[in-house]
């Protein structure tokens, strides 16, 4: 099947009409996320991300619905009553943002859209807003950091992951400054663009610094991908599976790595960290997916022995991130 940015936004339209016929509590639908832009497609598949805006108590928070092995939507249902307060959602990093930046209305009741969007964008991009959305990743990271020095010195898939989020957050303090929060799958092909955009372009070779060894390594990954498919399907056949993980989340994510192998080798890497990194938290100790996912991270000097170096480069990095953002802040009169 061609999957064209027309069908998978006809995809969207129908999925909406469905759910708005009859009886239903919608107020109000809308798209953000990739499919919003000219190329939404990585690796020749995407998710179409719809927003549902309940009037009453929602039914779940949300859901992944496979359409094809190359498309799937991932519904968030929030209640009508976390926008109730405009103002509030001018300092949402997540929510306030993407209603901001050119959502796709596709239903409305009663103007609440149109009414709402403008309440919470009218404001928005003033400086004093920014720097709230920003602070929100970058304090994080920084605490998140002062907590990991508590630690035995060691890493472990849970440490691990907690480094791998204060970098998240350390990324989207700075994406936030000129735009919208990361994507999973488009982390470090656009987080460049943001450091570009700042004129600080280092920011996105040191983030990739503190996952990569010092001294290269050379790719194996076809390797790679095997024992992490091999970690995803052990996982599935958990009765706990988190929808982030869900099965039909496994070929989007690794249809992009297959793409960016070939050529955003630091992107496809972070896709795959990240993802095995959180499977890693979820399987049993000393199972196949989590010593084949201990072995990677070996590979990339994301062992015990470089803990201590690791956490060292990474308050170098906040540090970098910490004095970029006081520099806009300056410039920006705050």
């Amino acid at each position: 099947m061609r999957i064209t940015r027309d069908l998978l936004l006809n995809t969207a339209r129908d999925t909406v009409k469905r759910q708005t016929y009859g009886g239903h509590d919608l107020v109000s639908a809308y798209l953000t996320g990739s499919l919003i832009y000219d190329e939404p497609l990585l690796g020749g598949i995407t998710d179409i991300d719809l927003i549902y805006i309940h009037s009453v108590d929602i039914p779940c928070r949300r859901e992944i619905v496979p359409i094809t092995e190359e498309i799937h939507l991932d519904i968030a249902h929030y209640p009508q009553s976390m926008f109730s307060q405009p103002r509030d959602l001018r300092s949402n990093a997540w929510l306030g943002s993407f209603l901001c930046h050119d959502p796709i209305m596709l239903y409305d009741t009663s103007h609440w859209f149109e009414y709402t969007q403008a309440g919470v964008a009218a404001q928005f991009f003033l400086p004093s807003n920014i720097i709230q959305r920003v602070k929100f990743f970058s304090e994080r990271a920084r605490s998140s950091w002062l907590q990991l020095q508590l630690k035995t010195g060691d890493f472990t898939a849970e440490t691990r992951l907690e480094y791998l989020r204060i970098l998240k957050d350390a990324a989207n303090a700075i994406a936030c400054l000129t735009s919208v929060p990361l994507t999973e799958r488009r982390f470090l092909i656009d987080f460049p663009e943001r450091a570009i955009n700042l004129n600080m372009p280092g920011l996105a070779g040191g983030f990739v610094d503190l996952i990569v060894p010092v001294e290269p390594v050379e790719p194996d990954w076809e390797n790679w991908l095997d024992n992490w498919k091999a970690a995803y399907a052990d996982l599935l056949e958990s009765p706990d599976v988190p929808l982030t993980l869900s099965n039909g989340r496994l070929p989007y994510y690794e249809k992009a790595i297959i793409e960016l192998a070939g050529s955003r080798q630091e992107a496809a890497l972070w896709i795959m960290l990240w993802t095995w990194t959180l499977i890693a938290n979820l399987l049993p100790q000393g199972s196949r997916g989590v010593t084949s996912y201990e072995n990677f991270c070996s590979l990339l000097a994301l062992d015990g022995g470089n803990f201590g170096e690791r956490l060292s480069s990474l308050d170098t990095y906040l540090d970098t991130v910490e004095e970029a953002i006081d520099n806009w802040s300056y410039q920006n009169g705050l």
